[in-house]
């Protein structure tokens, strides 16, 4: 089946703030180039990672820009602007800001206020794609911070009411709603984080959404086309290499922040620069925890 959006791997920008919490667009733009070197052709831009859910109108335009002007140096990147908001006018007007920028990909989440229905998120989600049908759009399907969450039998209905709707991403996703989306064929894409994805992908092949894959671009790939293959025996060993990477992590840097405080980690591997200050009043973690998770990672794997 030809799919709305093309399966590859996806990663996240995050957003580098100077001392005084000031956008440093030179640092941001070296985090934006270190992707498209390695391949990575969607990148998604203000998501929970990317602080999305911190971003003022002038913020959003300006970072939207340095981002989208990056990206269009590359031939065949895909850029795509998070829209987080509580307003429905408002993501509505951010899409607008969006392209006339230049974008055309857009990731949207329900209004978190109060949990919506599922008539009002079909609501919400029908009028944003329909305002704009030139435009292409993926469904952040979160239901920790959407606190809703819809599930295939859904979407089944919304690929055929929403045809410019073209990808899911699915976080914090269990083995039974895993079988659930991926036993089944439909034109919207799903994306799936590392740990999900080998086990969706012996199933049908999906779209791999990366976070600590970040560390180390050649293995992104290497688990990507392993689960193309439906490799078991490879996914089983990245599997278990990243439950050791993760349990490293969690031992340097305690779990319970906003997802931007470790995806930072991952962008500050590469960009030793890049600084992990998160905008107030979320609180990252420090630049000794980071010097303490990269050592710990290389003494136990010294290919990541």
């Amino acid at each position: 089946m030809e799919k709305r959006y093309p399966r590859t791997i996806m990663a996240t920008a995050c957003i580098p703030w100077t001392e005084d919490f000031r956008f440093d667009e030179v640092m941001f733009r070296q985090g934006v180039a270190l992707l498209l070197r390695n391949n990575i052709r969607s990148i998604y831009l203000f998501g929970t990672a990317g602080e999305g859910y911190a971003m003022n109108r002038e913020q959003f335009t300006e970072i939207s820009a340095a981002f989208l002007d990056e990206a269009k140096q590359t031939p065949g990147a895909m850029p795509m602007l998070g829209i987080v908001s509580l307003s429905m006018s408002e993501v509505i007007e951010r899409i607008s800001i969006g392209l006339s920028l230049g974008a055309n990909d857009f990731q949207i989440s329900f209004p978190s206020w109060g949990a919506v229905s599922i008539d009002e998120g079909f609501r919400f989600l029908k009028t944003v794609c329909g305002a704009f049908p030139t435009a292409r759009f993926m469904h952040y399907n979160n239901g920790l911070r959407s606190k809703t969450r819809l599930s295939m039998d859904h979407y089944v209905k919304l690929a055929d009411e929403i045809p410019n709707l073209a990808a899911v991403k699915n976080p914090g996703i269990s083995l039974m709603e895993l079988q659930e989306f991926h036993s089944r064929e439909l034109p919207i894409e799903f994306y799936n984080l590392e740990f999900a994805y080998g086990f969706a992908s012996l199933m049908n092949p999906t779209g791999l959404l990366i976070s600590l894959c970040e560390m180390n671009y050649k293995l992104a790939w290497d688990y990507f086309d392993a689960g193309t293959r439906r490799d078991v025996d490879a996914i089983v060993a990245f599997h278990r290499d990243l439950e050791i990477v993760d349990r490293l992590m969690s031992d340097s840097v305690p779990p319970g922040k906003i997802d931007s405080a470790y995806d930072k980690l991952f962008t500050k591997y590469h960009l030793p620069d890049f600084p992990l200050r998160l905008y107030p009043p979320y609180e990252s973690t420090s630049d000794e925890k980071f010097c303490e998770f990269k050592n710990a990672v290389r003494a136990a794997y010294p290919d990541w």
